[in-house]
């Protein structure tokens, strides 16, 4: 799902700084007041007038002896579970983004390659015109991955963009190919490939039809014989398109500008952009199996951890993966690791420090908790370095 745009640099900003972290402290904290201390975080997260009706918070930290799950809140009318499945909205990106890297470790593409090589011209039609140049043949793999295409976003507001239709036309089903005519009819490039950086669930979309031309399977196929099936990720699936090993279950609520949207048809407005559903076990042992050689070499994930761009100051993002740079919110929160991975629209975050082997996962199932929750992560994280 989309993030820039609901999330807000001003917004994002204020909420830290206004906020304040003045609450820091560099006082020692045994295990158990660091267990107490977040879940207060955690449930001092939940915010009815904003709704933000639950939470789910999953801390690995092992050089701490710390390993917390901790929910609070309801979901369809019960108390919300640690295994509950959920919209990963756009961390959801982290798994095209292998993907690419598997082809790459296969031999059968490359990062600079133009992704004319891979698509129908038709499909890329007026997608990457600027100023009256059309720039489709020039557009690579690693511009659509890190957003420097220019390609327009079908999700932006002020650009036309559908996020509205999440909620306006809930029987609404959205193919891909529906998603990127949008763009291609009524959006208009933002800047020459390379001249830019524009966050683009358009040029996501793209890549998961890559994908699909590459391989001569559907994504959710790669999805679940490169990433799900061998790790045993038995409770994620792409929603619409695939099943969970485990069976489905009912999943946590979304809410997007006052709506729950959790089981709307109109999601699939999401797709190789986030369209998938998971539970905090597997997105934890997708990351650290990612960050241990288990998927792609480690060679191909340090080429997609080149983070050369900045989605926001404190964010850097590279190519499919974000990295948090804590110092550059405040410079007291130079202590915190630079961890990388993805967040989404939903206060949904995956984040690891390789340095450590700790890894972060959150969603707190509501668009308005998509800046509140990185201060909860930082509240959550600054109390784990604490411990003593």
């Amino acid at each position: 799902m989309k993030v820039i745009k609901i999330l807000g640099i001003t917004v994002l900003i204020l909420v830290i700084v206004i906020g304040g972290f003045f609450w820091l402290s560099s006082k020692p904290v045994t295990r158990d007041q660091a267990n107490s201390l977040i879940k207060g975080y955690v449930e001092n997260s939940l915010n009815d007038k904003k709704s933000i009706y639950s939470a789910l918070v999953y801390i690995d930290a092992p050089r701490k002896d710390l390993m917390l799950k901790y929910t609070t809140g309801k979901s369809n009318g019960e108390m919300i579970k640690t295994d509950q499945p959920f919209h990963i909205a756009s961390v959801g990106k982290l798994f095209t983004a292998t993907l690419i890297g598997s082809l790459i470790d296969d031999g059968k593409i490359q990062l600079s390659d133009p992704i004319s090589l891979y698509l129908d011209k038709a499909l890329l039609e007026n997608l990457f015109v600027f100023e009256g140049v059309d720039y489709e043949d020039q557009v690579t793999i690693q511009q659509l991955l890190s957003h420097t295409s220019g390609v327009a976003d079908y999700f932006a507001l002020e650009d036309n963009g559908l996020m509205e239709s999440l909620y306006l036309t809930p029987d609404k089903f959205f193919t891909p190919q529906d998603l990127v005519k949008f763009t291609q009819d009524y959006q208009h490039a933002y800047f020459a490939p390379g001249n830019g950086y524009h966050y683009s669930d358009t040029g996501y979309i793209l890549l998961g039809l890559i994908i699909e031309s590459i391989t001569k399977k559907p994504f959710h196929e790669n999805l679940h014989e490169v990433i799900f099936d061998p790790l045993e990720m038995n409770d994620t699936y792409l929603m619409f398109y695939s099943e969970p090993k485990n069976g489905k279950r009912p999943i946590a609520e979304a809410w997007v500008n006052g709506h729950e949207i959790s089981e709307f048809q109109s999601v699939s407005i999401d797709w190789a952009g986030g369209g998938v559903i998971s539970t905090l076990d597997d997105l934890a042992l997708y990351i650290r199996s990612l960050y241990q050689g288990k998927i792609i070499t480690p060679e191909t994930l340090d080429t997609l951890n080149k983070f050369d761009y900045e989605f926001m100051p404190g964010i850097a993002y590279g190519n499919g993966f974000m990295q948090m740079q804590f110092e550059k919110f405040m410079p007291t929160l130079g202590f915190l690791p630079r961890m990388t991975g993805h967040m989404g629209v939903l206060g949904t975050q995956l984040f690891y420090d390789q340095s450590s082997d700790m890894v972060y996962v959150s969603s707190f199932g509501s668009s308005d908790a998509t800046a509140s929750s990185v201060q909860t992560m930082i509240q959550i994280l600054s109390t784990v370095y604490r411990i003593k």
